[in-house]
């Protein structure tokens, strides 16, 4: 299920233009971004300029009116907003709660309408929509497909390494692991991977079939990431790598398959 947390600051109808928030509750309040990041929950969110900057279309008798803001009769306006993915209302709300806001901001939880929550009908109406929505701005997604043994222990051990899982995505054969926004990992049980392939399965422990690499925050969460799955039990293939510019080390899942964090110094990637 996904929901729109809505932001609305008292008073941010009257804003003059350009008005800008306070660097320390931005501070605060990308401590709490990155919590629905890692959480594997967001899915979107941006912050809106005022009312006073934008502007308002009307359509009486079907013709187009435009009026500049600010806009007069405005008691309250959209500050901001979180697009996020969750299985429940209630769940939704737990997190709004969680927001750092101040006392003159108010959230507003709104659900998605999903195409199946249509009537056949609207569905019939609305046909091709679904494919509009996969098309609208989104990027190319990437989904690297694993064979695994043993489904749940798999779950278990990605798990304590602090991923998520797409329910929508998951059964007794196969699991979706959120890694990002746009990259994703599809575990799938031996048996129902080689439906997908003429080529047999190779053995992750005795060959390489590909190196997993993901991007870490620091040094720091590189060895933190690294020495949880170790103690999960993962299995150690090599020490870490210092270039200087960069750091890596990495693990051999429960399968064998291989896994490298690094990190690169920001200065490095800028040029």
């Amino acid at each position: 299920m996904r929901f729109m947390m809505l932001m609305i600051p008292k008073g941010y109808e009257k804003a003059a233009p350009g008005a800008m928030p306070d660097a320390k509750a931005v501070e605060a309040m990308m401590k709490y971004n990155e919590s629905l990041q890692k959480a594997g929950v967001l899915r979107g969110l941006d912050g809106l300029h005022p009312p006073s900057m934008g502007a308002r279309i009307s359509f009486s008798a079907g013709k187009p009116m435009v009026t500049d803001g600010p806009f007069i009769e405005a008691k309250e306006a959209l500050g901001g907003y979180w697009m996020i993915q969750v299985k429940s209302k209630e769940e939704a709300i737990e997190w709004a709660r969680r927001c750092p806001a101040s006392d003159n901001e108010v959230i507003e939880i709104r659900q998605v309408q999903e195409f199946e929550d249509f009537s056949a009908d609207v569905q019939k109406a609305a046909a091709g929509f679904t494919e509009m929505q996969a098309q609208s701005g989104q990027g190319t997604k990437i989904f690297v497909n694993l064979p695994v043994k043993d489904l749940n222990r798999s779950v278990e051990f990605f798990t304590t390494l602090g991923y998520k899982f797409n329910p929508q995505f998951t059964d007794e054969n196969a699991t979706c692991m959120i890694v990002g926004e746009d990259i994703f990992v599809m575990l799938l049980v031996e048996k129902f991977f080689k439906t997908f392939t003429p080529k047999p399965i190779a053995n992750a422990r005795s060959s390489t079939e590909a190196l997993v690499a993901l991007s870490a925050k620091s040094r720091d969460d590189v060895n933190r990431i690294v020495e949880t799955a170790l103690a999960a039990g993962a299995n150690r293939y090599k020490e870490p790598v210092d270039h200087g510019f960069m750091y890596q080390w990495g693990f051999e899942d429960l399968d064998g398959h291989i896994w490298e964090y690094f990190w690169m110094d920001p200065a490095t990637i800028q040029g």
